[in-house]
């Protein structure tokens, strides 16, 4: 069976504790949870139409847990174990539903498996991938097949070389990638015009004689 990919959206409130539940129990945990009647199994065997109140929002919100995540998608979560990384996970079991008298607004989970977390300016990851990241709101969205088919490359890369998950690119390709990801390509050649113009009349007022200066530069 072909698996797919989903992007995985957290609140702030409940990082920590969703990190804790990754690492501790390897369960991925989805908010909208408060008591018994907003357990998935029992909004699918009621009517749509008898949905009620946040009954809905929490349907909408978590129903791909229940009726499209299978075992072996990979899943993205965003920005863990920090705002700087992402988390891939492999779905390993079926959905559970868990009161947890802690966090009561935390009882959807997934059991999962760890994947990797990776630095998101890694040499690795394409700006295009950060892109798709950052544009998804929705707590659970399915990829697209060109963002699918790089988090599966992502993952075989891991397999072959674990170090490469740890892997940062350099300086420039680290701007470059920031750039892309929140300006685009059009914005991040622009900003890099912008700047190459900005250096340029630094070193002009640095220079005395800037046209021999220039033409040393061409010589070399």
């Amino acid at each position: 069976m072909k698996s797919h990919c989903w992007i995985w959206n957290i609140s702030k409130t409940n990082k920590n504790y969703i990190l804790e539940q990754l690492k501790v129990n390897q369960l991925l945990g989805q908010e909208c949870g408060y008591n018994k009647r907003i357990n998935l199994h029992y909004l699918k065997a009621k009517d749509r139409k008898n949905l009620v109140g946040e009954e809905w929002y929490i349907w909408d919100s978590c129903k791909m847990m229940l009726i499209g995540i299978k075992e072996n998608d990979l899943i993205v979560i965003k920005n863990i174990p920090n705002y700087d990384h992402f988390t891939i996970v492999k779905v390993i079991g079926e959905y559970k539903f868990n009161l947890d008298p802690k966090k009561t607004n935390l009882s959807h989970f997934l059991p999962i498996e760890i994947i990797g977390e990776f630095y998101k300016y890694s040499k690795i990851v394409p700006s295009s991938l950060l892109r798709a990241l950052n544009r998804e709101r929705h707590p659970i969205q399915t990829t697209r097949n060109y963002e699918c088919s790089t988090i599966k490359y992502l993952v075989t890369q891991i397999d072959k070389n674990p170090k490469l998950k740890k892997k940062s690119a350099n300086f420039i390709i680290q701007l470059w990638q920031w750039q892309v990801e929140h300006l685009g390509k059009v914005g991040a050649i622009f900003l890099f015009i912008i700047a190459f113009f900005e250096v340029a009349s630094a070193i002009e007022g640095a220079v005395v004689d800037f046209e021999r200066f220039v033409n040393i530069i061409r010589f070399w």
